[in-house]
Formats: C-alpha cells, structure tokens, sequence
C-alpha cells in the first residue's frame, strides 16, 4: 500500500471518515436489484428468504479495510478511498462490455481484462480470502509450535524466558504448555495485515483470470443468475501431488449480471477461441439452476438475486436432494444391519 498512503500523518477530518466500508461494490450489486431497487436474500445456513434489500445494506462492515476490523484507522480510509476510485472506473468501461457479450458481438484484451480485474478484486477483498489467509496463518503457526515444542531441548526456551522475564515457570506449567502446543489445541487470532497486503496483486491475479479460457452463459430464460457475498466461485479439481492444482486448473464461476455467468477454466490450446459464448434458453432451465447451487455452496453467509423465485428454486433443489440422501442413508443403513 506504499504507493497510496497519505503524505502526513494527520488524522483524517471526521467529515471525510467512511465507516461502513463494503467489500462487494455496490455498482455490481445493484446490477441484481428488482424493478424497486432492491434485491433478494437468501440466509444460506437458515435456508430462510430473508427481506429484501438496498445494495447500500448489504456486504459491508464497519472499518471492514483496517488493521483491525472495526477500528478506524488512516488504512481502512486510504483503501476505502482507492476502492472507489477503482470502481467509479470500472462502473463506466464495464456497461459496453456487458453490452457486447449479451448481443454477441466480440470483445477485445482490453475488454476482458477489465472484467478479469474485477474478479480479481472481488476475490481477492473479501472475508472468505481474509478467512482463508487467517486459516492458514493458524496452520502454519501451529506447526512451528509444535516443532518447537516437541524438541528434546524445549526446556532451555523457558530457561531463556525465565532469565530474561526474571519468572519461574514451574515444572507443571511447562508440561503443560508443551502438551497444548504439541496438540495443536488452541485457537490463534490475527489482524487484517496479511490480508490487507494480498491487495497488493490485484493486477497479478488478474493476468490469470484473464489467461483462462472463458465460458459466457447468456441466460435468455426467464431463470436469472444469481450472486452473493462471495461472488468468485472457485472449484478445485483433485489432483496429486504436493502442491495440487494451479490457479490456471482451477475452475472459476462469476455471475456477471443476472443474465451472464463466466466460467472461466484451464486454457487448452486446441479451443482456438479465448471466450466462447453458451445461450441458455427454456429448456435449460436445470443448467441455470445448477450453476446457481454452484454458486450458493460458496457463499460466506448470503445469496442474492433479482427474483425470490430463484432462492424458492434452490431450496426445492436442496430440499429434493435431502430427502433423496436420507432415502439413500436408510438404505445403506438397513443394508448395514441386514434388514
């Protein structure tokens, strides 16, 4: 962020403070909203319609860009400002472009690469990448503990601490920090550093979601795409290997508009095309629903869509296949015990 902090060190004047800081940009958010400028929401872990509301309303936080969320800071203020900036940008080049790939006309580099820019941010900015970084920051922590902690030598490391704290850590309370390090059973909490610093590859992620292969769904149903609080899908494929699949192999699912998802996906070069368009009509109707579960299975909390019947859709889809596994468990179950 070296390049976009202020010159001074002067707090920000109170007026310019923006505490509700959104991490889905209400410019894409309001591509989704119904003929009264609302959009629906779906509480996926209630499975519960909930009432709808203002893009405004939705996915934000109070200081949701400083070192701590929550806690103003002159961080969350420079990222805040930046943002804007980016998507007053991105508002206006973005309409053409939606324009050309609903009417089939083609796009250009430049053209895709602003989209894949947007993917990029909408990735990369949210909680469920701020989630994953922390997540993985614990695991990594803990293993460093428990390696340090399950050497024969630990003992000089509390010798060192009680020489330099001038303390005693007694024998009891070694023994027992050496079993809770070495078990891994704790919880570790950071702050947004790390995650605030992944902002510094929007434009690096970017050049990858533009080097896929892209797949235009163009729904000319009267089903509507939907989109949510975490609105890059990403399905990983199984691979072995250490080290799993690339970024590349990886599958990625944005909707776009309510009338466009892009699937973006490995680049094979025998396709020719970069983007290929695929127009979905009455009669795939399950394709829509089913890249709408696609969707849904990744949100951190919320849904949203134009239409509720989209949300009505889903849950009857989840309700059918709940029955469907329950009817397979009992199965398996009376087969177990020989009934």
């Amino acid at each position: 962020m070296k390049n976009h902090q202020a010159e001074d060190d002067k707090p920000i004047p109170q007026g310019q403070i923006t505490a509700k800081q959104h991490f889905v940009p209400q410019f894409y958010l309001k591509k989704f909203v119904n003929s009264s400028g609302f959009i629906e929401v779906l509480d996926i872990s209630r499975k519960t319609i909930l009432e709808p509301r203002a893009p405004k309303a939705v996915c934000y936080e109070k200081f949701f860009y400083g070192i701590t969320t929550g806690e103003l800071d002159d961080v969350s203020q420079q990222i805040e400002k930046l943002f804007q900036q980016w998507e007053d940008a991105i508002a206006k080049q973005i309409e053409p472009i939606i324009v050309k790939l609903l009417n089939n006309s083609q796009i250009d580099d430049k053209e895709k690469w602003v989209i894949a820019f947007l993917m990029s941010m909408l990735w990369i900015r949210g909680p469920a990448m701020r989630e994953q970084i922390n997540r993985m920051s614990e695991e990594v922590m803990k293993h460093v503990n428990k390696l340090w902690f399950s050497h024969p030598n630990t003992d000089s490391l509390f010798d060192k601490f009680d020489r330099e704290t001038g303390s005693t850590t007694t024998p009891e309370v070694r023994e027992k920090l050496k079993k809770t390090m070495t078990e891994g059973d704790y919880s570790l909490k950071f702050n947004n550093a790390s995650h605030l610093q992944m902002f510094r590859n929007f434009q690096g992620f970017a050049n990858l979601f533009h080097a896929q292969d892209w797949l235009v769904y163009i729904a000319k149903s009267d089903k509507k795409f939907t989109t949510s609080d975490n609105p890059i899908t990403v399905v990983v494929p199984d691979k072995e290997g250490f080290y799993g699949p690339t970024f590349l192999e990886r599958t990625h699912y944005f909707p776009l508009t309510p009338d466009l998802l892009i699937k973006g996906r490995y680049p094979e070069k025998d396709l020719g095309k970069k983007l290929r368009r695929k127009t979905l009509f009455k009669q795939d109707d399950v394709e829509i629903l089913k890249l709408n579960l696609t969707t849904a299975n990744h949100v951190v909390q919320y849904a949203y869509a134009m239409e509720r019947q989209s949300f009505e859709d889903l849950l009857s889809a989840v309700e059918r296949w709940e029955q469907l596994q329950s009817v397979s468990d009992k199965a398996t179950k009376d087969k177990k015990w020989g009934s």
